[in-house]
């Protein structure tokens, strides 16, 4: 029997690097090497996958417009596994090329979630730490123009803070996101909510720890979900931003030998007897599923 865990999803860091510095992320303490995944070591990745139809986060800790190969690697990917679906968390705060959403649509992208946290300039640059917002709104317009073609389409949908998001974010007024939302809706896009901020492992500290939970990296949803950095190391979660917790590496091993590791049997056996004090970014963890 394999050891390998039933995966519905894959989560591949196809790049850390990223312009922004939001506020509730946490950047300021991301130390690893940046880098961008090549196309063959994505190939690689491909290659140790066996058949798969569940959904491919083509993200990580970084900015997924900032990878110009990235078309490339969903086209490579559908290739593969035409019937599994695609996904990119984008700010959209990058300068691209006026055929960049087509390409991504043509290559194969199925859905685009775009983060969008401030309503005015000077509200924006003050969550995000960088002044994209006419830039984003440019891109928002020729994506808006992309889904309306036929035979591209790519779903997308713009998430915002809720009202109850956080108190201590500098959220805008209340009338800016009012204007930005009819705007953008008007351009075709549905609007959704992020209700809570995350901490990110030992990231940050919105919320308190649930000591007495077993991560759902053990038993629960996030053990069915796969997570690649860009350099072909397979770590427990995306909340351990700097990959400080390394199963094994893609390049050097399959998935069968990564899962039944040393490195992996430390880690679940940690978590069940609660002995968190080897894993930094678990002992802050709110060990919540994804939602």
């Amino acid at each position: 029997m394999s050891l390998v865990p039933f995966f519905e999803e894959i989560h591949i860091e196809n790049t850390n690097s990223c312009g922004y510095r939001c506020v509730m992320c946490p950047r300021d303490l991301h130390t690893r090497k940046i880098g961008f995944m090549t196309p063959e070591d994505f190939s690689v990745i491909l290659d140790r996958i066996n058949l798969f139809k569940g959904l491919f986060h083509l993200h990580g800790f970084g900015e997924p417009l900032l990878d110009r190969k990235l078309s490339l690697k969903v086209e490579l990917l559908k290739k593969k596994f035409p019937s599994a679906s695609t996904l990119i968390f984008s700010t959209l705060g990058v300068k691209l090329k006026e055929n960049c959403f087509q390409k991504l649509a043509e290559a194969g992208l199925d859905d685009l979630v775009i983060s969008f946290y401030g309503f005015s300039k000077e509200s924006y640059q003050k969550i995000h730490g960088f002044d994209g917002f006419d830039l984003a709104k440019k891109n928002l317009q020729l994506l808006s123009n992309v889904m309306k073609l036929p035979g591209h389409f790519i779903r997308a949908y713009i998430k915002i803070p809720a009202e109850t998001f956080s108190s201590t974010l500098p959220i805008a007024s209340s009338s800016d996101k009012k204007a930005f939302c009819l705007w953008a809706e008007d351009l075709g896009f549905e609007i959704r909510e992020w209700s809570y901020v995350h901490n990110y492992g030992d990231g940050r500290n919105y919320n308190t720890p649930k000591e007495d939970k077993i991560c759902p990296v053990i038993q629960g949803k996030r053990k069915n979900i796969l997570n690649i950095t860009w350099n072909l190391d397979v770590i427990p979660c995306c909340y351990d931003f700097n990959a400080t917790i390394r199963f094994g590496n893609l390049r050097e091993a399959t998935l069968e030998k990564i899962f039944s590791s040393k490195q992996y049997f430390d880690f679940v056996l940690a978590h069940k007897l609660n002995n968190l004090s080897r894993y930094s970014p678990c002992l802050n963890c709110e060990k919540n599923d994804y939602e």
